[in-house]
């Protein structure tokens, strides 16, 4: 497909089985808008295999939960979900076929910056050590209030040259408001300490005032 018909699309769609980086995050699928309206979509996913093989006795749900139409995807701007497979064959799963099953409009803005999430360690610093991991670090550059929900997610070990599995997904239990140009700060109990190796997060209609 050429970069201007990718352009013409309103959605496009990009799924990688395995990092290249060895420490990377596996089975990311990455969805961009290319419109100039916010929508909240809800996924379908088809698995299949190296050779392109449909996997009909594997499920497939992703952790910020765009199979139930839970992200908020801005107008021009992209949603990360890290996808999880369950069933039998869930191990040969290369490649994603994605369906755009419904698509709600929402009145959101579009952002001018990323929103950041981050773990952090007891001196507000960023971290990749999960032993480091004391809380989450919320960065809202936009002029406008956003709201984050945000996921821990713990993977498998690796296992020879297999994507590694998301096996633990704990998502807060109220979601974030973040006030416009500032961050928030949210500290985790001790227990949590090296059981989570990312945070995943995605934007939500808003409930700020």
């Amino acid at each position: 497909m050429s970069p201007r018909a990718r352009r013409n699309r309103p959605f496009s769609v990009e799924y990688v089985a395995r990092s290249k980086d060895p420490d990377g995050t596996d089975q990311v699928l990455t969805l961009t808008n290319h419109t100039e309206v916010s929508v909240m979509p809800t996924l379908a996913f088809t698995a299949r295999d190296i050779w392109g093989r449909e996997l009909p006795h594997v499920t497939t749900q992703g952790v910020n939960g765009s199979h139930r139409g839970t992200p908020l995807l801005p107008a021009n701007g992209t949603l990360t979900e890290i996808l999880r497979f369950d069933g039998p064959g869930h191990r040969d799963v290369r490649i994603v076929d994605v369906q755009l099953s419904e698509v709600e409009e929402v009145d959101h803005p579009q952002l001018e910056a990323d929103v950041r999430v981050v773990m952090i360690d007891l001196e507000q610093k960023a971290v990749l050590d999960p032993a480091d991991f004391w809380g989450i670090g919320i960065a809202n550059p936009n002029p406008f209030g956003v709201t984050v929900r945000i996921s821990l997610v713990a993977f498998e070990d690796r296992e020879r040259d297999y994507p590694r599995q998301a096996v633990d997904v704990v998502t807060l239990q109220h979601d974030v408001d973040v006030a416009s140009q500032s961050h928030e700060v949210i500290w985790l109990p001790e227990d949590v300490r090296g059981r989570f190796e990312l945070i995943a997060h995605h934007l939500r209609p808003p409930t700020y005032v």
